[in-house]
């Protein structure tokens, strides 16, 4: 520095400080544990939430099958490099176990988030052995069983949230379960509105050549595994008593969409289809990759289950322009508006369905596509997918102030 003195030609100088350069926080590590990517509507969210967090957070994603890695049905929605993580059992046990607490150790994640039931117990384990900052289990499903119940009350405060994406399972949790309502969060299922969206005329056009569905045919889908769960022996019984009243033309066509998990049922329902006199009706897929295009290409979804958390099928097809036959089971979370969107029936009520299946048919084409357009416009408004992310960005963000973390 330079002084100046009277006369003196010199001007004082004084450096500027240096700002610091801003210290960026490396992101929240986030392990997801799922049993498997197979068809299934946890396995396409577990993706959805992967693609979507902020870059704040690191997901990573953890599945246990030994060879699920080659059986990933999803791959679209898959990030590069994932799954990172394979445990490499068929079941998980103490090795399944001993790899996860392991992993954990290693990885040093700031949040597991397990989703499904199995993937649920074991992370809550692995965490009391592998202590993580926070602990999210989001049940997915209804009708989990004593095992899976007790293991929710037993467990339930290893838990920082325990996430549900339905109404219906979240009832459960409470009343089965016992465990307290403060520990449950209900956030309901992301719908891409941008993938999942009505199909321009060409479009349509070329889903049904695909499907070689005729002009002037109804094509009515259920995609879904084959399972108790879904009812389509009710569905069954309810086209035969249609076709006994003359009710069901010849132009319906039902489209069973799914993966065959129960195999006993998955056999008797073409056997029943036929005796009942609808197998002529009746077209079976195995799961299918590209499932917006069956919805370009139908007419109405069917989803006539006798328990549901919130399904899928259900918002996509409204997203891509469909109506809805469904049960109040499939319906906890009013995702149809019945006689607006669609048509809900009471869950195991043989006529109800009956009478939805036939109101279906019976009205003409132009208003089934007013209904379907009803039915976008009310799950862009209700669920969009901005709002689910943002619901639980803010849930993170909280449970980790809460730890002091940020």
């Amino acid at each position: 520095m330079r002084v100046n003195t009277p006369g003196s030609q010199h001007v004082s100088t004084i450096a500027p400080a240096r700002r610091a350069a801003p210290v960026v926080a490396p992101p929240h590590k986030v392990l997801l544990f799922i049993p498997h990517l197979q068809q299934g509507g946890a396995e396409r969210q577990i993706l959805e939430l992967m693609t979507r967090l902020p870059p704040r957070y690191a997901p990573t994603l953890c599945l246990y099958g030994a060879d699920d890695a080659t059986r990933i049905h999803y791959r679209d929605y898959l990030p590069p490099g994932e799954p990172r993580h394979v445990l490499g059992v068929d079941d998980m046990g103490p090795v399944g176990l001993q790899r996860l607490v392991q992993l954990i150790r290693t990885e040093r994640p700031t949040i597991l988030h397990s989703y499904r039931d199995k993937a649920n117990l074991w992370a809550r384990l692995a965490a009391l052995a592998a202590p993580v900052p926070v602990v999210l289990t989001s049940v997915r499903n209804r009708y989990q069983g004593p095992l899976y119940a007790s293991a929710e009350f037993l467990l339930q405060t290893t838990s920082d949230r325990i996430l549900t994406n339905s109404r219906g399972i979240e009832e459960e949790l409470i009343n089965w379960s016992r465990v307290a309502p403060g520990r449950i969060q209900v956030i309901n299922n992301f719908v891409d509105l941008e993938a999942f969206r009505p199909p321009s005329a060409d479009e349509r056009a070329a889903a049904r050549a695909h499907y070689n569905f005729a002009a002037g045919e109804i094509a009515l889908i259920l995609p879904g595994r084959f399972a108790m769960q879904k009812h389509q022996l009710g569905l069954a019984l309810a086209l035969a008593d249609l076709r006994r009243a003359g009710k069901l033309p010849r132009t319906v066509k039902l489209v069973l969409a799914g993966r065959r998990r129960d195999k006993i049922y998955s056999r008797i329902v073409p056997l029943a289809m036929r005796a009942l006199g609808v197998g002529e009706y009746v077209t079976y897929l195995e799961p299918i990759s590209d499932i917006r295009r069956l919805y370009h290409a139908a007419d109405a979804l069917v989803m006539p289950s006798l328990f549901e958390g919130m399904s899928n099928a259900v918002l996509e097809a409204h997203a891509c322009g469909l109506p809805a036959v469904v049960s109040h089971a499939a319906n906890r979370d009013d995702i149809v508006v019945d006689g607006v969107t669609g048509f809900e029936s009471a869950t195991l009520d043989h006529r109800a369905l009956v009478r939805a299946l036939d109101q279906m048919i019976a009205i003409p084409d132009a208003e089934r596509r007013a209904m379907g357009a009803r039915g976008r416009a009310h799950v862009a408004e209700r669920f969009h997918p901005d709002r689910i992310l943002e619901e639980t960005v803010a849930l993170y963000d909280r449970l980790l102030a809460e730890k002091g973390l940020i």
